[in-house]
């Protein structure tokens, strides 16, 4: 354990401080703000942030963490010592150093000998020679440790990081920075501080590029009448090029599934039931294009086959969580794999990674898959005949492949025979409540009854275990609830049906399920209910699919799948050392260009004069899940819709709820009315323009938007909504390069 001084608690220093105390670290964070160390000495966080809140209350229960006023309370016998303070850019790039100055002045008499002085807040390339000389200290070292943290998953790339990066000329102080992060495994870069500080602007400018390149393509598709989306998806395919930052979704990283968990794929028209490693198996002999998985995305009348990008498998020892829910469904996965939860009331989910799951969580359950093809009759009649002859015995029995494909008839045809065989039902408690069972050996057959029956709108609850003579698990599957009984009916003969059916019509009260909870029609909603973290060695698996980010696992469960602002700075740092970045210039030349195009879209909808025109807003962040104002492209657009006589009414999630830096009182925000939800800008609006990928803009009343609006014009400038289903609602659409 080392003791770390952490000056400054904005964004980096405050996760910075926070992950060092997770890891063991006995850590003092400073700041300058009296109520800031108030607020967070109580476990109260100012920022929006997944996880942090979280880190920040086990720290002070723990009492690893711990927050000062002023940087002298903090430095006394401190290891080693952050700098996290602010470096604002000027309007020609460079960074203002006042912070690091100050703050490297007050601690310099401070320092215990021996101490390292760490660099992480974002600073131009020479930095540590500028701290160097302000501490004037012969018996300290400092280094350069740039921090790679993206807001709204900060914690998570703080605690699996891609790589530790460390700069300085004390070789040996730098290895001391670099072991403070043992524990994490993650790649570790000892250089010299030039190239560690260069190594932080070069790959946030090499993103921008990506980015500025991408807005370029889709500005070239508009004018060509192609489609980004296809485009990029054309382009990722190519392993040279990816999708990372090619369009708005998660990145790659390196969070994974068990081989033995599983999923729907389809390739060439034929779908199968496979698991994770029969999948890879294939895919080592067939090839990884063409394929397709069965994914969920909020908002659809149905889960979807989706294009998969990328197939990664590798070599994995250390933790995976294993996650159990109400209703039986379980899956296992790396510590870091996220997850869609939601809490129960409404059919709204956000990312937690595995090892933030509470009991508190509930996932969502795929349901209403879509049929793909219209089988010939003869393979349904030889779907029925042989269906349930898959398999070399019991153990091994497994729905055929082609029932996927099939209509709800003969879904529900091949169920019944299924009961016929090895299902029952029985009363509960006497009657006049019945339910209905069936029980397997088969891991196989039981996965795919659950997924069928969920297709057809049932939820059925799997209870895993062995008699007592019994030698292997065997796999209950039962459905309770009057309304479900009622509309599963059809798995039993017609006299059973009947008296069913009586049995039913009697009783007196009708108890909504407790194990579930339907909320949407392409998912019902089940609770965690427990969470076991084992010890894994072995191959795990991920694939990407870009468009969705998500995987319908086994037994229908959903889960996502993630896979692992200094453009300026950069420019002006060679223009320093003598060196014109032209490529970088234009990379910032379309992106400014992008800012004006959206502008301009807006402007057309409403015939090119805003003048008198009200134009509302959804979004203000610069990236959704975040609270962030800085930088943000959304205030970028509506400033120049301001400056044309617009007047702009806003919502943003972040900005309205909670504890947030971006109250409705932020400068950056002066001339923008800020509403309390999202259709109270649309009142009256001529146009609506969404500028930050919030999901909760996918699920709004679009037709009560477009009573509310004088005219229904919409400009999508993330392409996040649909534009057919706008269309069909009266809207004017217009997207970014579609």
């Amino acid at each position: 354990m080392s003791r770390i001084a952490v000056i400054g608690t904005g964004y980096v220093g405050l996760t910075s401080g926070a992950c060092f105390a997770h890891l063991g670290h006995r850590v003092v964070c400073a700041d300058v703000v009296p109520e800031k160390v108030e607020q967070l000495s109580r476990g109260e966080v100012p920022i929006l942030e997944a996880g942090l809140p979280e880190l920040v209350s086990s720290g002070l229960a723990s009492g690893r963490l711990s927050f000062v006023l002023g940087a002298a309370k903090a430095v006394p016998g401190a290891e080693f010592v952050y700098l996290c303070v602010p470096t604002p850019q000027g309007e020609d790039g460079s960074a203002d150093l006042t912070y690091i100055r100050d703050a490297a002045t007050e601690i310099g008499p401070l320092l215990e000998p021996g101490a390292v002085v760490v660099n992480k807040s974002t600073v131009p390339v020479g930095s540590t020679r500028v701290v160097e000389e302000v501490l004037g200290r012969d018996d300290v070292s400092v280094v350069s440790n740039p921090e790679f943290l993206r807001e709204g998953s900060a914690v998570h790339d703080c605690l699996h990081p891609d790589r530790i990066v460390v700069g300085g000329d004390d070789q040996a102080a730098a290895a001391r920075v670099a072991n403070l992060f043992a524990s994490l495994g993650a790649a570790v870069l000892i250089t010299d501080p030039a190239s560690a500080e260069t190594i932080k602007y070069a790959s946030n400018a090499f993103l921008a590029a990506k980015i500025s390149f991408v807005n370029a393509v889709a500005n070239v598709c508009e004018a060509v009448g192609a489609d980004v989306r296809d485009v990029l998806l054309g382009m990722g395919y190519d392993r040279r090029i990816g999708f990372e930052f090619m369009k708005p979704g998660p990145g790659y990283g390196g969070s994974c599934f068990m081989g033995d968990d599983t999923l729907l794929a389809r390739r060439h028209g034929a779908i199968r039931l496979l698991s994770f490693a029969a999948l890879f198996a294939a895919v080592e002999i067939l090839g990884a294009s063409g394929w397709e998985v069965l994914s969920w995305r909020e908002g659809e009348p149905a889960p979807e086959l989706l294009p998969v990008g990328l197939f990664t498998k590798r070599r994995y020892e250390g933790t995976t969580i294993s996650v159990q829910t109400t209703m039986g469904r379980r899956i296992t996965v790396t510590a870091d794999h996220p997850f869609f939860v939601g809490d129960g009331k409404e059919p709204t989910a956000h990312r937690r990674l595995a090892n933030q799951l509470t009991t508190a969580d509930w996932l969502p359950v795929a349901q209403q898959f879509p049929m793909v093809e219209e089988p010939s009759k003869a393979a349904l009649d030889a779907l029925l005949r042989d269906g349930l002859r898959l398999g070399t015995d019991r153990y091994t029995k497994a729905l055929p492949d082609a029932i996927w494909a099939a209509p709800d008839s003969h879904k529900q045809a091949l169920l019944r025979e299924l009961w016929d065989g090895d299902g029952s039902w029985s009363y509960v408690a006497g009657g006049p409540s019945v339910v209905l069972e069936y029980a397997t050996v088969s891991r196989q057959l039981a996965d795919g009854t659950l997924r069928l029956l969920g297709d057809l709108g049932i939820v059925a609850r799997l209870k895993v275990g062995r008699t007592a003579k019994s030698t292997c698990d065997t796999y209950w599957l039962s459905i309770a609830g009057a309304h479900q009984i009622e509309r599963s009916l059809w798995l039993l003969p017609e006299a059973e049906a009947e008296v069913v059916a009586r049995s039913l019509a009697t009783q007196t009260k009708r108890i909504s399920p407790t194990g579930y909870r339907r909320l949407s029609k392409n998912a019902a909603w089940v609770r965690v209910a427990r969470i076991e973290r084992r010890h894994h060695e072995g191959d795990v698996y991920s694939l990407k699919v870009p468009q969705s980010g998500t995987v319908v696992t086994t037994h229908g469960l959903v889960v996502g799948q993630c896979f692992p602002k200094d453009t300026s700075a950069l420019i002006r740092i060679a223009e320093d050392a003598g060196y014109d970045f032209g490529l970088l210039r234009g990379v910032v030349g379309v992106n400014q260009q992008q800012f004006d195009r959206v502008a301009a879209k807006v402007l057309e909808q409403v015939g090119g004069n805003l003048e008198g025109h009200a134009v509302a807003a959804w979004g203000l962040t610069f990236k959704a899940r975040t609270d962030d104002l800085r930088m943000s492209p959304a205030l970028e657009v509506l400033a120049r819709l301001r400056a044309a006589g617009a007047s702009v009414r806003a919502f943003d999630p972040a900005v309205h709820h909670g504890p947030s830096a971006a109250s409705p009182d932020d400068p950056r925000l002066a001339g923008i009315d800020v509403c309390a939800d999202p259709y109270a800008p649309c009142e009256g609006a001529s146009v609506l323009v969404v500028l930050t990928e919030w999901d909760e803009f996918r699920r709004l009343d679009f037709a009560k938007v477009a009573g509310l609006m004088e005219t229904p014009n919409l400009v999508d400038a993330r392409n996040l909504l649909d534009p057919a289903g706008l269309r069909r609602r009266g809207f004017t659409y217009t997207g970014i390069g579609r």
